[in-house]
């Protein structure tokens, strides 16, 4: 099985590349048709604030590396993606993760400036020379780079927010490694490891002062939704009957 937590970041992109210009100038982009970039893949990361958006599909589990990171479990074989099908469409009416509607792109960290630039992957299906669509036009940014730079800083700042979530769950010991045993309907066997889970347990051993600090910082619903999200798994099992059928 695939492990999350050895999931080598940025996952999908092949050959990110700083935007500009004299680089791009007759590059374009009509948008994502398929997402069959993703059908390959059992899991992505989830920022904070899509928690409770992805409850009502996936489990929800942290990496098991550090720092943990969360992430949805798309699937219960190694390089699979129940939710995308063979025509690269997505479930519909299940929600598609923020880091997979960025994609092709995406902000890389420009170590001479010690910033963070926006990029596109060039090895993108998507992305081809044309007339229409395109990223620059008389050497300015369109419409399709500003909306690019808006999601992707707006990512990063969830991002960010996210990271702080999960130091404080490191920092308090809340999180604690698990394994998911599949008992498929086909009569195989599956199991999916390297990831964690809150403790239950531990979290309702939580000091009165650090609950009251998560509580402030709105970080009790993200725990709940997370524990919720457990009851998804049996949802993938489902999936994976269905289109075994």
């Amino acid at each position: 099985m695939e492990n999350p937590a050895r999931m080598e970041l940025p996952l999908f992109y092949r050959r990110p590349v700083a935007l500009s210009s004299a680089r791009h100038f007759a590059t374009s982009f009509p948008g994502i048709a398929d997402y069959g970039f993703a059908r390959n893949s059992n899991s992505v990361p989830l920022s904070l604030v899509e928690f409770s958006l992805a409850v009502r599909h996936y489990p929800i589990v942290f990496a098991g590396s550090k720092p943990a990171i969360p992430v949805v479990i798309l699937g219960i074989e190694a390089t699979e993606n129940l939710f995308v099908d063979a025509d690269g469409r997505w479930m519909e009416g299940a929600y598609v993760p923020a880091y997979v509607r960025r994609y092709p792109f995406i902000f890389i960290e420009d170590e001479a400036k010690k910033e963070f630039v926006l990029a596109i992957d060039e090895a993108a299906e998507a992305v081809r020379d044309g007339e229409a669509n395109r990223l620059f036009w008389n050497g300015k940014p369109t419409a399709i780079v500003e909306k690019a730079l808006a999601f992707c800083s707006e990512y990063q700042a969830n991002v960010n927010a996210t990271r702080e979530f999960c130091d404080a769950l490191e920092e308090e010991a809340l999180l604690a490694e698990k394994e998911a045993d599949f008992a498929l309907k086909s009569g195989k066997r599956a199991r999916l490891t390297g990831f964690r889970v809150i403790e239950e347990a531990r979290f309702d051993k939580l000091r009165d002062r650090t609950f009251l600090a998560f509580r402030k910082r709105g970080w009790l619903h993200p725990i709940y939704l997370h524990l919720v999200a457990t009851a998804n798994w049996a949802n993938l099992v489902d999936l994976a009957a269905k289109r075994g059928a």
